[in-house]
């Protein structure tokens, strides 16, 4: 039997759309993917059919869909899951303030973080001496064993306690050598740790804290007191941050509710203010309405009667002109449309600024 493309996607439509081949002699498999081929190519064409194409060795995947068919809408429920912001990760300060960060003693199996952390140390070298760095660039002498002890027990702990750790490296700047940055909900710790030869191992956290002006917070490697006995500190000084950081954006936000809350009552106020002087105006025209239908009144019935002492082409035309003016009359009196309360206006925000303090300045 010839396997054109036309057989192709008859027995494709036949199995309802999807029709998986196996179990074939491979240069059937092969005709049947020729075939297959073709009938891909002149659908693709007619622009109304795709036929989609895939599968492992020995097997042929062959799909058929129409273009103008409308897609299955989703669930709400599963919509609504999918939209669902996560719960944030909050600081777990209370939980471990006097907990004793563990410092492995040897790291045989180190964090890929880590071993960025401490690759990125050489990362101007590299730039300056190319891959042969390592003889011809100075040794500037890093405790590369105990910092990578550090950033071992950094991450570990993090993790430990919930947070996200990710490493930042500017590459744009030649000199940064990489940081270690803990997330905890919105907020971003950006850890730096250093050390050589000429400069003490110093653990820093480059990020300015709210209630000072200048300076970074840092902890340095002491005789008396190694700066990875000391990481529990770090943990807790950055969870007592974090705290002071939601504390000032709920304050901010409730701020901003205070004070949207103060602006709706000045524009409710400022709205009854322009609906009574709508309803004013409104009234002003009613009366004037009503006094210019009695004064209209008054001038039909005074012209009717000086129409009895004229002659008849001009009697006549006085007559319709009164009538006229009375109609009229009565066609604007308000006390015959019985008119009720005027609809409320929807002013505009440029509306409102007479109403408002200050002309609406401030606001």
């Amino acid at each position: 039997m010839e396997i054109t493309p036309e057989l192709v996607v008859e027995r494709v439509r036949a199995a309802g759309g999807r029709l998986v081949l196996t179990n074939l002699e491979p240069d059937e498999l092969a005709a049947w993917r020729r075939a297959s081929k073709a009938a891909y190519l002149r659908l693709l064409r007619a622009g109304h059919e795709r036929l989609e194409r895939s599968g492992q060795p020995g097997t042929l995947r062959l799909v058929l869909k129409r273009l103008d068919e409308k897609p299955t809408p989703p669930d709400p429920a599963q919509l609504a899951a999918l939209r669902k912001a996560p719960e944030p990760v909050l600081p777990r300060t209370g939980e471990f303030v006097d907990r004793v960060v563990p410092a492995p003693s040897k790291v045989a199996n180190p964090h890929p973080i880590a071993e960025e952390l401490v690759q990125s140390l050489d990362r101007l070298d590299r730039f300056l001496y190319g891959a042969d760095f390592s003889w011809r660039a100075p040794r500037p002498g890093y405790p590369l064993v105990k910092m990578r002890r550090i950033w071992q027990a950094l991450i570990k702990e993090a993790a430990f306690r919930g947070y996200t750790v990710r490493f930042s490296l500017d590459h744009r700047d030649r000199y940064d050598r990489g940081q270690l940055v803990i997330e905890i909900g919105r907020d971003e710790f950006p850890i730096v740790l250093y050390g050589d030869r000429k400069h003490t191992l110093t653990l820093t956290i480059k990020q300015r804290h709210p209630n000072r002006r200048r300076g970074y917070d840092s902890w340095a490697e002491a005789p008396d007191r190694p700066l990875h006995t000391r990481l529990g500190e770090v943990f807790t000084h950055i969870e007592r941050w974090a705290d002071l950081l939601i504390q000032q954006r709920e304050k901010e936000r409730q701020r901003e509710r205070d004070a949207r809350r103060r602006r709706e009552q000045i524009e409710a106020a400022a709205r009854s203010r322009y609906v009574e002087e709508d309803r004013r105006t409104v009234l002003a025209r009613r009366i004037a309405e009503a006094d210019f239908a009695d004064d209209a009144r008054a001038y039909s019935a005074a012209l009717a009667a000086a129409a009895d002492r004229l002659p008849l082409p001009r009697a006549d035309d006085v007559r319709a002109w009164a009538h006229w003016v009375g109609e009229h009359a009565d066609r604007i009196d308000p006390r015959r449309k019985l008119k009720g309360m005027p609809a409320e206006p929807n002013p505009s925000r440029d509306d409102l600024k007479p109403f408002l303090p200050n002309n609406g300045l401030w606001y």
